[in-house]
């Protein structure tokens, strides 16, 4: 079971429950959201929240994994540079643990995670600021709306 896998369990005993992948991809956002009309810009302002909330659970799973590698490198490294005790120096011993395959592989699994979760932070990044963009132009129809009704009375 993944540290993520763990991660979850936890949370659901909580009372909350996993970000279902929403349909398809996310969704570009059109160069003039102008054209699109209220709903319009309301679905697909609900996509982007669903995508952001989508991405934020992934974001969590990612650290959760990154965490657990880094902890399974930092033991193999310790493991392989009790091995190398016969080596005399600290640089012999770093040298010989750097050396070993399976650092090698924690190394590798370790830096692949941590590229997970940067990739997943700039996903979850783009997707808030996207519904953000959504929000503030819903908001400018709205108070524009507002404005007209109250300047001429109707």
């Amino acid at each position: 079971m993944s540290a993520a896998d763990e991660l979850w369990n936890r949370l659901e005993k909580l009372g909350f429950e996993k970000e279902e992948k929403p349909d398809g991809f996310m969704p570009p956002l059109p160069a003039d959201v102008t054209g699109l009309d209220d709903r319009q810009l309301m679905v697909l302002y609900g996509e982007y929240v669903s995508w952001t909330a989508y991405a934020a659970m992934r974001v969590v799973e990612a650290r959760a994994n990154e965490r657990a590698a880094r902890q399974n490198l930092n033991h193999s490294t310790a493991r392989a540079a009790l091995a190398a005790s016969t080596e005399k120096t600290v640089a012999g011993r770093k040298a010989a643990a750097a050396a070993d395959d399976q650092v090698q592989e924690d190394e590798r699994k370790h830096a692949d995670t941590l590229a997970l979760v940067e990739a997943l932070e700039m996903v979850h990044k783009n997707a808030e600021g996207r519904a953000q963009f959504c929000s503030r132009d819903l908001s400018r129809r709205q108070n524009s709306a507002e404005s007209r009704y109250s300047k001429w009375g109707v």
